[in-house]
């Protein structure tokens, strides 16, 4: 399957997220993506809330503990394109939440970024 990226310097956030998701899944990584995007009816948004779906939790949730800060308790990762993207109130919230729960929490804006702190916090050595 090849995929085609509209702006290759600024890719989407869903295409930062699938290359992230493809390097953690690669690396044996415990981790998982919370759907939380996307327009949906009213009734639809209602049965997730009623659920369990909580507005604004981060991208990335990392359950294995980063190997370069053995103390945290995981990873939570907001992901953004390179330019362009915000954090909105209810995403900052989680992650100062996380935070001080003991997670390394971090907003990445594109591929980079995110693998980068991905290797920083020595995930993906073998």
């Amino acid at each position: 399957m090849r995929i085609v990226i509209a702006d290759p310097r600024n890719p989407s956030e869903e295409h930062v997220q699938r290359t992230v998701a493809e390097w953690l899944d690669r690396h044996g990584i415990l981790w998982c993506h919370v759907p939380n995007e996307g327009r949906h009816k009213p009734q639809y948004r209602r049965k997730m809330a009623s659920l369990g779906l909580k507005p604004g939790v981060p991208d990335i949730l990392i359950f294995d503990v980063p190997p370069a800060v053995k103390c945290a308790r995981g990873t939570a990762i907001e992901l953004k394109r390179k330019t362009g993207g915000r954090v909105s109130a209810q995403q900052q919230d989680w992650l100062e939440a996380l935070e001080l729960r003991g997670w390394v929490c971090a907003v990445c804006e594109g591929i980079d970024e995110a693998l980068g702190l991905l290797e920083g916090l020595g995930y993906g050595r073998r």
